[in-house]
């Protein structure tokens, strides 16, 4: 207790300096994305009707409100860089913390960035006609620039991502006001649709696919220590953030339903976004939207590149891991933990080859849904266990709205259990893995007390290695599929 205390007091020290505007700007810009053009096809195709599509998406915005709501009140409790990793091991301890961590290395990063890189690669070949074949070349492509630009440096990688946000918000106005007031489809919304598709999956896979295109609240949990007066901020932000967003998701979805027949936009899937735009704007018109889209997408695989690669960095600082030192290594050159980024881009190409992108969304959203239910449940046990720690936040309309975010996880999570069992069993027997590595390694390492992080400078600069080899990687796989 004495510890945790001394802790709070001093990362309270933190700079103050988020409010409303800014908090509202990093919900809505985490969370609005890729999801946004990619999902709306699988969501239809799994809820089987219109109106239940959009009930979905409704459904998993207030999952996500009161998630997030949920989970700032750990934010403010344990200010400190790290987020759900720190508030895991200080409710569960270090071995809950370490099968996060471990998820988040093994299969939530890589499946996540995977399902990027696979719609984009998708709405690539379409755009340039090119045979979907080639998708694995436009993979490497992809992974390779991210990696290179990420090897060079961060501040590259942030103007990248400043790039692609702003780039991002054109696509998402155009096909939503013009798709409202300029398609000409019939849409039977709030009425029997009468175009109504057969589908054998459970509702909360659908509500499990909306998720993806909301995930990135939680981040907010991270800078909560950082929110002037998070009381009367963190709530506002968080709730009219996410309806902000539920309601362009709902418009994005009505607005793709007036311009695509239904049984047409399931099965364009992750390109009926492009295919819209092309309908409502000519071929070249369209085809600077789906430009407009990629780059988005761009934005989310540099983002998640950039941030998820400092967690498994962290993993191997913290030692308990398999290549523990190649993963904490930070280049001399750039100053960028080069090993643990070309770690997430190897595991992500292997994976975007072997699993379909929508497969590898709900892989990565059923893992981090089981920690985020213990982070849930952890709020509640936080009250008892540290009932001393100040909390300058505490979740409104406590415990109904962490019990609704529980259940919420909880339905999603009982959905792809039931829907797609093997997956779901998969996933947690490879997070489970996690423990008998904790126990190797801590009982290797019980002796050291430092971090594993080191500097090195290697002979031949990394982004140079990591473009040659993308290079050569292409030439090979075109050659092949010649």
């Amino acid at each position: 207790m004495a510890d945790v205390e001394k802790n709070h007091n001093i990362e309270n020290k933190l700079r103050k300096d988020l409010g409303l505007v800014s908090a509202l700007s990093l919900v809505v810009g985490m969370v609005l994305g890729a999801g946004a053009f990619m999902k709306p096809p699988a969501v239809l195709e799994i809820a089987g009707d219109y109106n239940y599509a959009l009930l979905a998406w409704i459904i998993g915005g207030i999952v996500s409100i009161c998630g997030g709501l949920t989970l700032c009140e750990l934010g403010v409790m344990f200010p400190r860089t790290g987020g759900l990793l720190v508030y895991l091991e200080k409710i569960y301890g270090p071995k809950v913390a370490h099968l996060y961590g471990w998820m988040i290395t093994i299969i939530f990063s890589p499946a996540l960035v995977g399902a990027l890189v696979g719609y984009f690669s998708s709405v690539f070949c379409l755009l340039f006609a090119i045979s979907d074949d080639y998708q694995m070349v436009v993979s490497i492509a992809v992974l390779g620039f991210i990696t290179v630009i990420n090897a060079i440096g961060v501040k590259q990688a942030a103007y990248l991502q400043t790039i692609a946000t702003i780039c991002k918000l054109i696509p998402i106005l155009l096909l939503t006001v013009f798709g409202l007031f300029k398609g000409n489809g019939q849409v039977a919304i709030f009425n029997a649709s009468g175009q109504g598709i057969e589908s054998m999956a459970p509702f909360a896979v659908a509500i499990l696919a909306t998720l993806f295109a909301y995930d990135g609240w939680a981040q907010v949990a991270s800078v909560a220590g950082e929110i002037n007066n998070p009381a009367k901020i963190l709530p506002k932000a968080i709730i009219l953030g996410i309806l902000f967003l539920i309601i362009v998701y709902a418009c994005i979805n009505i607005a793709l339903f007036k311009i695509l027949p239904v049984q047409q936009m399931v099965s364009l899937g992750h390109d009926a976004s492009a295919v819209a735009s092309q309908h409502m704007f000519g071929q070249l018109g369209g085809n600077l939207i789906a430009v407009g889209i990629m780059v988005s997408i761009l934005g989310g695989i540099n983002g998640y590149i950039m941030t998820l690669s400092r967690t498994i960095f962290g993993m191997g600082e913290r030692g308990n891991i398999i290549g523990a030192k190649f993963l904490s290594t930070i280049d001399d050159d750039s100053r960028s933990p080069i090993n643990a980024i070309l770690l997430l881009a190897v595991l992500a190409f292997l994976y975007v080859t072997l699993l379909d992108a929508d497969r590898l969304s709900e892989i990565s959203m059923f893992s981090i849904w089981i920690f985020y239910l213990l982070t849930f449940i952890g709020v509640i046990i936080g009250r008892k266990k540290f009932p001393n720690v100040p909390r300058p936040y505490k979740v409104i309309g406590y415990p109904i709205i962490p019990l609704i975010a529980i259940c919420g996880a909880a339905y999603v999570i009982y959905g792809m259990l039931i829907y797609q069992t093997l997956n779901g069993v998969i996933s947690i027997i490879v997070t489970l893995l996690g423990l008998p590595i904790y126990y190797y390694y801590s009982n290797k390492h019980r002796h050291i007390d430092s971090g594993f992080g080191q500097t090195k400078q290697y002979r031949v600069k990394r982004k140079y290695t990591i473009a040659l080899a993308t290079l050569l990687l292409m030439v090979i796989c075109t050659l092949i599929l010649r």
